[in-house]
């Protein structure tokens, strides 16, 4: 690539008019400036074609090359070459942050429309006068996308600047770079993945386009490729914590947990007072069910930062996952949501505790929770799944029925979705509707369990009772005590007589004692019974089970007026 503009305006000339990406190959159209094209003499006109094209690919190495060439050159054009020299350190230390400036960077005293560029640059400002003369000074400015946050003020100038570079030179590792930064920041990462790619591409030796790629990778879920990119970028820079933490979210997503609390370790050893290794670490051992050492770090991340939205989330999942401490959970996520009202993690997790609980959190409903995040993403799977368990809490089995209708026919095989919609034909006599669903989820998995209870159960509830008894007696020997305990109970609706069915839930509770329905059948046995004594002592041990269940808390109070 020659450095003069007449070699450039040649290059533009000849150059295609896209920008192709090396994953799905559609042309992106971009515009040069009309002053690059029309300028035939500029500050570093002077330089050997190879220097102008070193300085232009901007890789770590390519930097290195033409700082190496400049120092050669006679001392006609002086000042030049250290502004030059200049450039080149500060694209070194801006973007390549994990390289060494490895050359004597000199000092100028005098103005410099390219270093003034990258003085606004560092400021965060993106710079619009520097003329636009040749490919530096139109790159330069652009080197605030490494700096700022929010690229939105200047996104559009970015955007049609580096378009003009690519244009110029299509394998510039710094435009690429540049412009997967740009729209990563602007929330456009498949657009960004073939930039990083480019970058990456032409630069295999620097962290950070290889980072960058592969965490553009990650986050626009291509996990194999981001996984593959990763481990070369590992095979490089093996203590790199930056690299070892993305390899453990890479590996985490992909429920290779070992190989993620593996690389999270590393980050440890080098420093163990990096938090948010430590966080993540909390995060793998809880979903290893590890909750000791998880509760432990978490204890230790809480002294340095107790209101992260992350440690939050860990916390009550802790709370009520190992804990069973129910209220404790609901008040560190009540804490979560005044910290971060919209968030949809937060939002999602007290829907979840809130269904669990059967209780409102921070004063709205498992449906009160599934209508705002509908709101703000209507396709959100998970809402609309809260948004069913809440019709089923309160009873609608009408609006209960629709919602489910539409997950079932997306998620036929997802078991909690099948077992809500089996609940509410039950409860809609749609008795054939509900077989068929639990059939074929039974029919893929019958060794599940939880699947087989529900099995047994639309048995029983549909009157098939000559195969629901076959099946139980079949099966009770041999099950497990929480497998015996739901057949135990199943098969009370089908004994003959009293005593046979008092029998059999006691049965059930010496398997399980904590089977709360067989609790509740007895209660309802004494009832009606109008033995009130024992049907207290079991309605008693339902509500220490669902301490947060509204209508248990109802019919104790009306067993007690009863009792007075």
């Amino acid at each position: 690539m020659a450095a003069s503009v007449n070699t450039i305006t040649e290059t533009i000339e000849d150059t295609v008019n896209a920008v192709l990406s090396p994953l799905d190959q559609t042309p992106s159209s971009i515009s040069v400036p009309e002053d690059i094209k029309s300028r035939n003499h500029t500050y570093f006109a002077y330089l050997p074609p190879q220097i102008s094209s070193d300085m232009e690919n901007a890789s770590p190495a390519s930097l290195r090359k033409a700082v190496s060439a400049v120092r050669q050159l006679d001392s006609l054009y002086e000042d030049n070459n250290r502004v030059l020299l200049l450039i080149a350190s500060n694209i070194m230390q801006m973007v390549w942050t994990s390289e060494r400036v490895d050359w004597e960077t000199p000092s100028v005293s005098f103005a410099s429309t390219y270093l003034g560029a990258i003085q606004s640059a560092k400021n965060g400002l993106y710079d619009t006068s520097t003329g636009k003369v040749d490919f530096l000074s139109v790159i330069l400015p652009s080197l605030v996308v490494v700096k700022a946050n929010d690229v939105s003020s200047f996104f559009g100038q970015a955007q049609s600047d580096l378009e003009a570079c690519l244009r110029i030179r299509p394998d510039s590792v710094l435009a690429n770079y540049l412009m997967g930064t740009l729209l990563r920041k602007a929330d456009r990462a498949e657009e960004a993945v073939s930039f990083f790619y480019k970058a990456f591409s032409g630069a295999e030796e620097s962290f950070q386009t290889g980072y960058a790629y592969a965490d553009c990778l990650f986050g626009t879920k291509k996990l194999v490729e981001a996984n593959a990119v990763v481990q070369k970028l590992l095979a490089r820079f093996p203590q790199n914590a930056e690299g070892l933490k993305l390899a453990a979210k890479i590996a985490y997503a992909t429920g290779n947990l070992n190989s993620a609390e593996e690389y999270t370790s590393k980050v440890l050893l080098q420093n163990s007072s990096d938090i948010s290794a430590l966080l993540f670490r909390a995060k793998i051992l809880i979903e290893k069910k590890d909750y000791i050492h998880a509760a432990s770090l978490l204890d230790m991340y809480s002294r340095q930062d107790s209101t992260s939205k992350e440690y939050l989330l860990l916390r009550a999942q802790i709370q009520l996952d190992w804990n069973r401490n129910v209220s404790g959970a609901v008040s560190t996520i009540e804490n979560a949501l005044r910290l971060y009202p919209d968030d949809m993690e937060v939002l999602l997790f007290a829907a979840r505790l809130s269904k669990g609980a059967n209780t409102p959190v921070g004063g709205k409903t498992v449906e009160d929770y599934a209508l705002q995040i509908l709101q703000g993403d209507p396709e959100n799977e998970d809402a609309k799944f809260y948004a069913v368990e809440g019709a089923v809490q309160t009873e609608n089995w009408t609006l209960a029925y629709k919602n489910s209708l539409e997950l079932i026919e997306k998620n036929r095989f997802s078991k909690e979705i099948c077992f809500n919609h089996v609940k509410i034909c039950l409860a809609l006599n749609k008795f054939d509707e509900a077989w068929a669903c639990i059939s074929s989820l039974y029919k893929n998995n019958p060794s599940d369990e939880e699947i087989l209870e529900n099995y047994v159960h639309v048995m029983v509830s549909s009157g098939r009772v000559v195969q629901a008894l076959s099946l139980i007696n079949q099966l009770i020997s041999n099950a497990s005590p929480k497998l015996k305990s739901s057949l135990y109970y199943e098969r009370s609706f089908l004994q003959t007589g009293e005593e046979n069915t008092l029998s059999d839930l006691r049965y059930s509770l010496m398997s399980n004692p904590r089977n709360s329905s067989s609790l509740f059948r007895l209660y309802q046995l004494y009832l009606a019974k109008k033995d009130y004594r024992k049907a207290q002592y079991y309605l008693k041990q339902v509500s220490a089970l669902k301490p947060n269940d509204l209508k248990i808390r109802q019919l104790s109070d009306e067993l007690n007026s009863l009792l007075r």
